[in-house]
């Protein structure tokens, strides 16, 4: 399958052009990060960017899958980045007397992100094969990995030698390069002349829930990731603590995390073929259960090289949740809907984060790291179970038929 798709020129572009930009994305994060904290001398601000990026993009990613579904995807892809470049370089005039306009520049590149993933979703099932697409998602899983596992380093030298405003220029000309190669990728645009695209945005996003609704398995992923949406906040929260309470380690050594599930994300393409006789809702719904059983094991860990191997575990299985998420609704959802069910997906994951993020402090205030992490766990758990009791009770009805 791997060799099918290096020989499929329009996957070759979409997954470059991407890769591109993503490495442009992760190193002006880290630049954003640090030069926000440098002018404010506030963790404060750094806290009500991304609070208020979460939560202003909910209505983006809603508009997003609506124009996913109705206009020409490698347009809209191609647009969004070549849109984003100028965009990006334009943090490199922010001061500290206009930090505020960072806030701005920050919430229309997430915003434009997330037309641009909504469509790169939907348009993936039109360049490759059905068959193809655990394997084309888990190409994109591993390239995003390895942005996870160069970019800290990489990000952190630049930084040190020539400042913050590099990072910006970078990620701009990043979009720009990213735009004119997605530019190249051949893609005819198929009006469904028989549902002419004359509904309203509300009338629009009623039909993609009532989609959404006739389909199990993609019901079944949207309520087990509210849990992984909650607990992946907790661990964007926790980590600091669990390095400096229960592992005695430096602050800065959370770099290490990352670099662990990095590790673990680059190994996915090896467990998509072992995997590859599998259901892809038994996968996801096995790789939930390992991963909350991982999520406990951090929580409650006091050695560092035991909490390691635990997130390289999680790497590999927070991979595979997520891709075989994006191929059960690929497979599954017509294409004239993918859009807005995707948009629908990222508006969930969105609520449920700022909830984790809400939650988070309260929790670790009453009931400290470990038992907050085995509260959502066994929540996650529990869903997982009801959904594999659901299946046995089909298969023995049915076979008592």
């Amino acid at each position: 399958m791997y060799k099918n798709l290096v020989k499929n020129k329009k996957f070759l572009l979409l997954s470059t052009g991407g890769f591109i930009s993503s490495i442009g994305d992760y190193l002006y994060n880290i630049g954003l990060v640090v030069y926000l904290y440098s002018i404010t001398n506030s963790i404060g601000t750094v806290a009500l960017m991304w609070l208020s990026r979460g939560i202003l993009r909910i209505p983006v990613q809603y508009i997003a899958g609506i124009i996913a579904d109705r206009y020409n995807k490698k347009r809209i892809i191609v647009l969004t980045n070549l849109i984003s470049g100028p965009i990006a370089l334009s943090l490199i005039f922010v001061n500290e007397k206009t930090v505020w306009i960072s806030f701005l520049i920050a919430f229309l590149l997430q915003s434009l992100d997330d037309i641009d993933v909504c469509s790169e979703n939907a348009i993936l099932p039109e360049l490759v094969n059905k068959e193809e697409l655990s394997y084309s998602n888990s190409v994109f899983s591993f390239l995003s990995s390895t942005c996870v596992f160069l970019s800290p380093a990489i990000g952190g030298l630049i930084y040190k030698l020539y400042g913050s405003r590099i990072l910006f220029v970078i990620n701009g000309v990043s979009f720009l390069v990213s735009g004119m190669l997605l530019s190249l990728i051949k893609y005819k645009h198929v009006i469904n002349e028989e549902k002419p695209n004359k509904g309203g945005i509300i009338k629009d996003g009623i039909e993609g829930c009532k989609v959404l609704s006739r389909f199990v398995n993609v019901k079944t992923v949207f309520l087990i990731m509210t849990a992984f949406a909650i607990m992946g906040r907790f661990f964007e929260t926790y980590k600091i603590a669990v390095a400096d309470i229960l592992l005695k380690l430096m602050p800065e050594d959370i770099i290490f995390f990352d670099y662990a599930l990095a590790v673990g994300g680059l190994l996915v393409p090896i467990f998509i073929k072992l995997l590859s006789r599998y259901r892809e809702i038994s996968i996801f719904v096995m790789s939930s259960i390992i991963i909350s059983i991982g999520y406990i094991g951090f929580g409650y860990s006091h050695n560092t090289i035991v909490t390691l191997i635990i997130l390289v575990f999680l790497g590999i299985f927070q991979n595979l949740q997520g891709l075989y998420t994006r191929t059960i609704i690929q497979k599954t959802i017509p294409l004239e809907y993918i859009g807005r069910v995707f948009s629908f997906y990222k508006i969930v994951l969105t609520l449920f984060a700022l909830l984790g993020i809400v939650a988070a402090t309260p929790l670790y205030n009453a009931i400290g790291i470990g038992k907050s992490f085995l509260v959502i766990a066994i929540i996650s758990i529990l869903l997982c179970m009801v959904y594999m009791l659901k299946g046995k009770a089909k298969q023995v009805f049915s076979d008592n038929r």
